[in-house]
């Protein structure tokens, strides 16, 4: 794109940033109402969370915003180097020191009293990647050496990184992602295959290896057999959405936050939201983000360069994964697994990443070839131009004539 063109931005599609600030909007009465008597005991101070909270949204909003005016042209050429810097985030989290460990799990860093998750930044590194090698390299895809085999080792390295946190979750989400990236980019699928019948037993040991993984799964699918152990988080998630019924117990009349629900206003903000608004507010979330990701399957859709298409599509199924974990796992549906609701529980890091996907989508619309709003405002631009430039000798001429 010519550096004129990259200065008439299209705003940013209003479907996309309406659904995206409407679901910040409505995560800040559920934070709120899930999380003042949490803060309450915990730090004696009934608006700490919410305060936290209410930092994060502007800066993930700055932050989509910023990215979405970045060419896409950009991404393409720096895909190996933010890969490379996720990738070594993600291994000096691992490091004693530098990494911080939070029950168990050795995820975090902590800098100026905020944590922050490197897989947050691994997540759309990925995308990236995966969206550059096929973009760049089509004609390798065919075969398994030179096509999928070195995407396979970037997937490998990610996950092993992720197994010794260890983030199980954020595993199976990124390997979701990469299979849906490589099957809509033109890997084979008897590739795939292959593949899937080779991660089956690798994911399998992975699970069986650790012990609360298969406590977990036990629990999903008997979840009364141990109500006050490791049942008990998934019973007290089931009971707010029962008491809930169709139209809810009312904004802020919820009982579970009371110490009943561990951290509510987290990985289990849905059920909160089951409880206090019922199968209607469910609902509504749903809906919501069904116009959200079906905006953004559309904007794939249009796209020609396959670049754009694959980072749209990327950004989606991340977004989308982690929908169906979370409400899945809230509900008994799935093995329970801490899975932010995006956009809506709470939580720096995991929002600060989500507000990166959708400012990549956004990047990618707002530089798409052909929108005809950038096409109006550049005819407008250049019959000003033609303008000033017949009225310049009109002007010369008439002082030449007084002088």
């Amino acid at each position: 794109m010519s550096r004129s063109a990259g200065k008439l931005l299209s705003p940013p599609d209003a479907v996309i940033t309406g659904c995206v600030i409407g679901l910040m909007c409505f995560s800040v009465l559920m934070v709120y109402s899930a999380s003042v008597s949490v803060a309450e005991v915990r730090y004696h101070d009934p608006l700490r969370i919410i305060r936290h909270w209410l930092f994060y949204i502007p800066v993930g909003m700055l932050i989509m915003w910023g990215l979405s005016r970045i060419e896409v042209t950009w991404w393409r050429a720096i895909a190996v180097p933010v890969l490379g810097v996720a990738l070594l985030l993600m291994l000096a989290v691992l490091i004693p020191g530098l990494g911080k460990q939070i029950n168990g799990a050795q995820r975090w860093f902590s800098l100026l009293g905020l944590t922050l998750q490197p897989v947050e930044l691994l997540k759309p590194a990925v995308i990236i990647y995966m969206a550059y090698y096929m973009s760049s390299f089509p004609e390798r895809l065919s075969r398994f050496s030179s096509g999928l085999a070195p995407m396979l080792v970037v997937l490998g390295v990610s996950l092993a990184l992720l197994l010794l946190q260890p983030d199980f979750g954020s595993a199976v989400l990124l390997s979701a992602v990469c299979f849906a990236l490589w099957f809509v980019g033109g890997v084979p699928i008897r590739h795939l295959g292959v593949l899937v019948l080779s991660f089956a037993p690798l994911a399998v040991m992975a699970m069986v290896a650790a012990p609360y993984r298969v406590q977990r799964l036990t629990s999903f699918m008997d979840p009364w057999n141990d109500p006050l152990g490791s049942d008990y988080q998934l019973i007290q998630s089931m009971l707010a959405f029962g008491s809930g019924g169709i139209f809810g117990t009312g904004l802020g009349q919820g009982v579970q936050k009371l110490f009943y629900l561990p951290e509510v206003f987290t990985d289990f903000i849905s059920a909160s939201i089951g409880e206090e608004l019922g199968l209607v507010g469910i609902l509504s979330i749903l809906l919501v983000f069904a116009v959200l990701l079906g905006r953004g399957l559309w904007l794939a859709i249009r796209c020609d360069d396959m670049f754009s298409k694959l980072l749209i599509i990327g950004c989606v199924v991340v977004l989308g994964t982690a929908l169906m974990i979370n409400l899945g796992a809230a509900m008994g549906l799935l093995p329970t697994k801490g899975m932010p609701l995006p956009f809506v529980s709470y939580g720096g890091s995991a929002l600060l990443g989500e507000c990166v996907l959708i400012g990549l989508l956004l990047s990618v619309q707002r530089h798409q070839p052909g929108n005809k709003r950038i096409e109006k405002r550049a005819k407008k631009t250049k019959s000003a131009r033609a303008a000033k430039q017949v009225a310049a000798p009109t002007a010369e001429a008439g002082l030449e004539h007084l002088f």
